[in-house]
């Protein structure tokens, strides 16, 4: 498996150790997740911007009612 090493002061590090053991995990496993988990935050965001912006630029949204309307409620 790959590693990836990272630079830390020492309070840093004995932070991220604290953070890690109360959450049940090493930190190896606390830094691979919460990684991973922010990257696909970041992805998940940079999608719903450019889905909003295409949105706004072809708007076919109807309001509640007509949509009862065209089906047949």
């Amino acid at each position: 498996m790959p590693v990836i090493s990272i630079r830390v002061s020492k309070e840093e590090k004995d932070f991220l150790e604290k953070v890690a053991e109360f959450n049940g995990d090493n930190i190896s496993e606390f830094m691979r997740s919460n990684s991973l988990q922010t990257a696909e935050t970041l992805v998940d965001f940079a999608t719903y911007k450019q889905l909003m912006k295409e949105h706004e630029e072809n708007d076919q949204s109807i309001s509640h009612e007509d949509m009862l309307k065209e089906l047949g409620l």
